[in-house]
């Protein structure tokens, strides 16, 4: 009864408050202009954070300073072999050229020998990421890093909250970056954090104009709106984009716009609940789930799962599935994409652990809309797929 009908429902979270976005829209949030940032350095538990209209642009201007200290020869940024598109279109962004890196397909770690196989005197960074906001052990690359004096930037994008020892995710390596985007933990529509142990690199990014964004919070409304089952499949199907991964370098770069900073001040405080509510819908497919379909989480880790990931098989998924919020996610793996081809560097060494990844993981709802209940009927439906 519950899949029955007209329910579709979205892959990933878009809840933020009503009454958050109203006082964001009337100008009722507290404090002065710079309160989020205050707010979110105070939960990180670091000294001070810049904001952005996007992470995309926090990087590719992170990437442009480390280049003017480093000096031009420093040309390349190594980064996962399978991740989201936007990180490619950031290095791209920055002038750089693009050299990827293996992931194992059952950790969806990187491949440590494939990070050393790649490094060159050419590599200014590497960027390591928390997939789907699941903690990825570090210390080996720390200590990489370290030995090859390059940068090593968190990409917590889908990590907000999370932990690994402790320490929350995106303030271990040298920089770290999260995005406030659809489907992110804190779903604030657009918007992004940078965040690192130099300042004075923080302090000389420089993103330009701050505007209002009304326009940005009336997405971010209608968004939180016809995200409801009832009306979502309807969504998917327009011609918007929905859930579509695209390369594109030439995106926009400002400062994040006002209305976006009032709705994360307000917004912030519901953030451990819902990841409270993730972890324990993701409980839910752990034990309904074999363990060959699972990715393990290492030991001290406290993940987000923005989305839980289930190893699968290539075969396409059937619309009774894709009814439950169940997704394919990035279509390619970064070098077998063909609009990144061009910004590649030359000797890249192939990915077939991130080409794997790409052709077999799929992605189990884990938001708000997703009760206990439907996380069993989810189970359910999901383990008569996979035994096909």
């Amino acid at each position: 009864m519950i899949f029955s009908g007209l329910l579709w429902y979205p892959p990933a979270e878009t809840k933020i408050p009503f009454m958050a976005m109203v006082r964001a829209l009337l100008g009722r949030a507290n404090g002065k202009i710079n309160s989020f940032e205050i707010k979110l350095s105070n939960y990180l538990g670091v000294k001070t954070c810049i904001l952005g209209n996007s992470g995309r642009s926090l990087l590719a201007m992170l990437l442009k300073e480390l280049v003017n200290l480093e000096g031009n020869n420093k040309t390349e940024v190594l980064i996962p072999g399978y991740t989201c598109y936007t990180v490619a279109a950031s290095v791209a962004r920055a002038g750089l050229k693009i050299r990827a890196y293996d992931m194992d397909p059952a950790t969806l770690s990187p491949d440590q020998d494939s990070v050393m196989r790649n490094i060159s005197d050419k590599t200014l960074a590497f960027i390591h990421q928390h997939l789907f906001g699941i903690p990825s052990p570090i210390n080996g690359l720390q200590a990489i890093a370290e030995k090859n004096g390059i940068y090593l930037i968190e990409d917590a994008a889908q990590a907000l909250g999370g932990e690994l020892n402790g320490v929350s995710l995106g303030t271990i390596g040298d920089f770290g970056l999260y995005s406030f985007g659809r489907g992110k933990p804190l779903p604030l529509g657009s918007g992004g954090a940078i965040v690192g142990k130099n300042n004075e690199v923080l302090n000389i990014i420089r993103l330009g104009q701050n505007p209002t964004g009304s326009k940005d919070l009336a997405e971010t409304m209608a968004i939180r709106l016809l995200s409801n089952p009832f009306v979502y499949g309807l969504m998917e199907a327009l011609p918007l984009g929905l859930g579509s991964t695209v390369f594109d370098p030439g995106f926009q770069i400002s400062s994040m716009p006002s209305l976006l900073k009032k709705l994360g001040q307000l917004s912030l405080d519901t953030l451990d609940g819902l990841n409270t509510h993730r972890r324990k819908v993701s409980s839910i497919y752990s034990q309904a789930l074999r363990n060959d379909y699972l990715v393990p989480i290492p030991a001290e880790a406290t993940p987000i799962f923005t989305r839980f990931p289930v190893m699968a098989s290539t075969r396409r998924i059937p619309r009774e599935v894709l009814r439950l919020g169940i997704r394919r996610m990035y279509p390619r793996a970064i070098l077998d994409e063909p609009q990144i081809r061009p910004y590649l560097s030359e000797g890249n060494l192939g990915t077939p652990g991130a080409s794997e990844i790409a052709a077999r993981l799929i992605t189990l709802p884990t938001h708000s809309a997703i009760s206990t209940q439907k996380a069993e009927a989810i189970a359910t439906n999901v383990s008569r797929f996979l035994s096909q």
